[in-house]
């Protein structure tokens, strides 16, 4: 059985996504993934096989969250704030 550890280390970037629903997600994303800091936004689509991302600090319309966690599935774009 392969065991997975799990790190509490962030490597955060600052970006905005539009849902298929149309809304518009605002928060932060972890570039830190598999021991290694990924270079770009984009790494998380072709490198990471996880079909979910997590964005923390997330700001969905006008409500606030602390962690939201997307399907890939449901991006229409993501764009990097910083």
């Amino acid at each position: 059985m392969d065991v997975k550890m799990i790190t509490r280390r962030r490597e955060p970037r600052q970006v905005t996504m539009k849902l298929i629903d149309g809304s518009l997600l605002r928060g932060q994303v972890n570039l830190f993934y598999e021991e290694i800091v990924l270079n770009r936004v984009s790494d998380l689509f072709t490198r990471n096989k996880d079909p979910f991302i997590v964005v923390f600090g997330a700001k969905l319309e006008e409500t606030s969250s602390q962690v939201v966690i997307v399907n890939k599935e449901n991006i229409i774009w993501i764009a990097p704030e910083d």
